[in-house]
């Protein structure tokens, strides 16, 4: 593929198949041909999904089954967790019948993401057998919650969203960087694209609300997860980011009461709830960005504006 070079003072930019802005001179010079040193800058990766292996907990249904299918379509293998293998498999069959997904066979992995054991013996699992253990992208999609008062909330249940809204992502994150780090042994670390962690948190996590005392605690722990991994692991190649959607149409919403419905409607600007597709839209963007790291993207409709 021919290459077009064109300049600004200082800044060049070569078009091909891995854009990337090179530096020609100080940026305080007029004269845009002298060479001192080469800075490559990646923007974005069009085609980042394409041939890479990702593993997304909470794949059954809502959020995780459609950035499943959005990956999918990008070119992706999805390696879909969770606990409903019934559900599981209607998200195989719709990654599997998804455009750009030829070729690339998907997995289920069934069990309890909040079980130390299914970590420890995930690596084990036939699914790793086609990539060689190989894993590009972790989506901890997880998530259940509870509308309950905390006086009128149970330890019992407040553990269990815990559990496995943010002690579950903590492991599987852990799980992830370990493989992660194995990708691109011999790329500098300045340079190294080794994996992507993306996070998804809630509006609830910043703006809190009533009756939801503990889901909104774990998902606030995501994006502390989030930036904390984004400082340990970017250095190493690793990027970590997070989405915060506001009212989507999922199951969780779907069972709102019709008044409760219409009250959170008016407050929001663009006066509609959310889709799971635009949230996987966002899920695919996050991960050819190459410069998004510590990114929290806020899709709540202007939600948070108010």
């Amino acid at each position: 593929m021919s290459h077009r070079l064109f300049s600004i003072p200082g800044i060049s930019r070569i078009q091909g198949s891995s854009p990337c802005l090179r530096r020609t001179s100080p940026l305080n010079s007029i004269q845009p041909f002298t060479q001192t040193r080469t800075l490559k800058i990646y923007a974005s990766s069009k085609h980042a999904l394409r041939r890479s292996t990702c593993l997304i907990t909470g794949a059954s249904r809502g959020i995780g089954r459609a950035i499943a299918i959005a990956f999918a379509r990008e070119g992706a293998r999805c390696l879909l967790t969770g606990r409903d293998e019934a559900a599981l498999k209607e998200t195989h069959d719709l990654c599997t019948s998804a455009r750009g997904s030829v070729g690339r066979p998907h997995s289920i992995i069934t069990g309890d993401i909040t079980a130390p054991d299914f970590w420890s013996t995930l690596d084990k699992h036939t699914a790793w057998n086609a990539e060689n253990g190989k894993l590009d992208v972790l989506v901890n999609a997880a998530g259940i919650t509870h509308s309950s008062l905390l006086l009128r909330t149970t330890q019992t249940r407040v553990d269990e969203i815990l559990a496995t809204n943010l002690s579950a992502a903590i492991q599987a994150s852990r799980f992830a960087a370990k493989k992660m780090l194995k990708n691109a042994p011999h790329t500098p670390v300045s340079e190294a694209r080794r994996g992507h962690v993306l996070n998804i948190s809630s509006l609830l996590a910043t703006h809190g609300g009533a009756g939801s005392v503990a889901y909104a605690a774990s998902k606030a722990g995501i994006l502390g997860l989030t930036r904390s991994l984004a400082a340990e692991l970017g250095p190493r190649g690793i990027r970590v980011n997070a989405i915060c959607p506001g009212y989507i149409e999922t199951d969780m919403t779907r069972a709102m009461s019709e008044a409760a419905r219409e009250a959170a409607v008016a407050k929001i600007p663009a006066a509609r709830f959310g889709t799971v597709d635009e949230i996987a839209d966002a899920a695919v963007f996050l991960s050819g960005n190459q410069y998004a790291n510590n990114t929290v993207l806020n899709l709540d409709g202007g939600l948070s504006a108010v």
